[in-house]
């Protein structure tokens, strides 16, 4: 009850029954250091303040009555005053009244504590790896060992396990079975990141994003990017807007790109990406760059049977067809004249801007020789040339480089059948020609040989008219009839139905060769080179000949004469 005088101040109480003012103050003194007793229990992991480091003791305030002191060999470095640590209150008071604090004692139990709770909760430790042991590696982790399975190192297969030692990785606490059987694992916790980053990605990546990656993999059908967390594929239709015919030819393994995102697949995971797609598409803007008739540089990139293919720029490349590399020569295979990174100036001849096609020429962009081809060889006018090629139909000959004619088997000789070419010309024989005729537009001069000298068909005609009588030697014999020589080179023939009256069957049974036979000339085909004559009609005439002849001057003549008196078969050759 208070005591208050009139005034309202407060009264003292009476000297018997009231505390001094210093008896006060070391009561309350008391009952503060009696209850900062009560809050601490030994073995406890405390809070404190180093307050000073002196030789080879480091003092830490825990707000206990006194300080207590810790060896500096418990430190793994000198601490700095003012820095807050923790510590194990191992006894509360010593002989001289100091609490016993430990550094050591209380960083094993935080760092065990630590491990616990990264085994339950599943969050990683860092930890180093000290060496190579059977069936993994030793790991030491918040200064306790643990075991590393070589299958949980890493998320590939290492091919060397000596590389690992004194890497300091973070690992999840596989196992926990006591301070002295600790599992570890680095590919788990790989794992859980990538797999914690693929969520992340899906999440906030969406179709046309950018994104940086790294190519990993080069396939026939287009490459696959790191993106980070997932591989993504760009496919080889994707890497420009021009035709890529080989990856590895676009992009390099471990080459740094920027992409842009075409599809996301969030049930399957999967990821399209396009290098193309980061610029414009070239086709849109081509007329502004290239017109018909004009002249551009490019480079080769493919050959194929058909011709080859020239980029103009990146993403525009067009077709260069084999029959227009050259004017002049027979170009079979584009390799001929060009190879892959060569740089050739082209005429652009046509384009397709939907189908995305150009058509190129190359020999365009030079003089063509056919142009003018008739003013220097005229017809009918004899030539040097060279023989180039030899066929079964005929030979090519080579008038100059790139001008070819074409000399036909049946226009070497005027009297033979020329059957083997090679029997009489090789490639690369000189020979003179006549030039017959020249088709400048579609590129084709005919020659000739046998026009050197005059047609003796034309005379054999003439000397030797059909119904004529001619003598010949006979120069072979065949089952179906008789060679006869007619006029120098040219023979005719006197098939064996043309040999007698009477049915023949063996030709030789009637003349041989060298035996002098007349006949008549029944048929001449300069085409064929043929001259076909016949014993049986000359015969016939010279019956009809000795008939008339009988008839006229001998009518009174009693004597007769039989036909075969008149035709006597067995001397037609004498």
């Amino acid at each position: 009850m208070e005591n208050n005088d009139d005034s309202g101040n407060e009264k003292i109480p009476p000297e018997s029954s009231a505390y001094t003012v210093d008896e006060m103050h070391e009561e309350k003194f008391k009952e503060e250091f009696i209850k900062d007793l009560s809050a601490f229990s030994e073995g406890e992991i405390v809070e404190g303040v180093v307050v000073a480091v002196v030789a080879d003791s480091v003092f830490v305030d825990i707000g206990y009555k006194s300080e207590g002191d810790i060896s500096l060999s418990e430190f793994s470095s000198k601490p700095e005053t003012g820095e807050k640590i923790k510590v194990m209150l191992v006894r509360k008071e010593s002989k001289d009244g100091k609490p016993i604090l430990s550094k050591k004692k209380a960083d094993e139990i935080v760092k065990w504590d630590n491990i616990q709770n990264a085994f339950h909760k599943g969050f990683p430790l860092e930890g180093r790896i000290k060496e190579v042991i059977k069936g993994g590696y030793s790991v030491e982790i918040n200064g306790f060992n643990a075991f590393l399975p070589n299958s949980q190192a890493s998320m590939k297969k290492i091919s060397n396990p000596e590389s690992l030692i004194g890497e300091r990785l973070l690992f999840q606490i596989d196992k926990l079975s006591g301070k002295n059987n600790i599992v570890v694992s680095h590919r788990k916790h790989m794992e859980n990141k990538r797999e914690k980053e693929i969520r992340e990605f899906f999440e906030t990546k969406k179709e046309g994003d950018v994104v940086e990656g790294v190519v990993k993999d080069i396939v026939s059908y287009g490459a696959f990017i790191d993106i980070g967390c997932i591989d993504g594929l760009l496919h080889i239709n994707d890497m420009s807007w021009g035709r890529v015919y080989d990856p590895k030819r676009h992009i390099k393994k471990g080459e740094n790109l920027q992409l842009r995102i075409l599809s996301i697949d969030h049930e399957n995971r999967k990821v399209s990406l396009g290098l193309k797609q980061m610029v414009d598409d070239p086709w849109k803007t081509f007329e502004e760059r290239y017109q018909k008739g004009k002249k551009y540089d490019g480079s080769v990139t493919k050959l194929t049977n058909f011709g080859g293919f020239i980029r103009l720029e990146d993403g525009i490349e067009g077709l260069l067809h084999v029959s227009e590399l050259s004017w002049t020569k027979r170009i079979s295979h584009p390799k001929e004249v060009l190879k892959v990174g060569d740089r050739v100036e082209v005429m652009v001849l046509d384009y397709d801007l939907d189908k995305k096609t150009v058509s190129l020429g190359l020999k365009q962009v030079l003089p063509n020789p056919w142009d003018a081809v008739d003013t220097r060889y005229s017809i009918g006018s004899r030539v040097k040339a060279t023989v180039n090629k030899i066929t079964r139909s005929g030979m090519f000959i080579e008038l100059e480089e790139g001008i070819e004619g074409f000399l036909h088997v049946d226009d070497i000789s005027w009297k033979k059948q020329v059957r083997n070419l090679l029997d009489n010309f090789n490639v690369g024989d000189s020979i003179e020609v006549v030039i017959l005729s020249i088709d400048r537009e579609n590129r084709r001069i005919q020659m000739g040989l046998k026009q050197l000298m005059d047609n003796p068909w034309a005379s054999l005609k003439e000397r030797h008219p059909i119904g004529s009588i001619i003598t010949g030697e006979v120069s072979s014999i065949t089952d179906f009839g008789v060679f006869v020589k007619v006029d120098d080179e040219i023979e005719g023939l006197i098939h064996v139905s043309q040999l007698s009256h009477e049915k023949v069957e063996n030709p030789g049974d009637h003349c041989k060769v060298g035996d002098k036979v007349k006949a008549m000339v029944i048929d001449i085909d300069e085409n064929k080179k043929k001259v076909s004559l016949s014993v049986k009609d000359f015969l016939n005439r010279l019956e009809k000949q000795e008939i008339q002849k009988y008839i006229a001057n001998d009518v009174e003549k009693t004597d007769s004469v039989s036909l075969g008196d008149l035709i006597d078969l067995s001397n037609i050759g004498k």
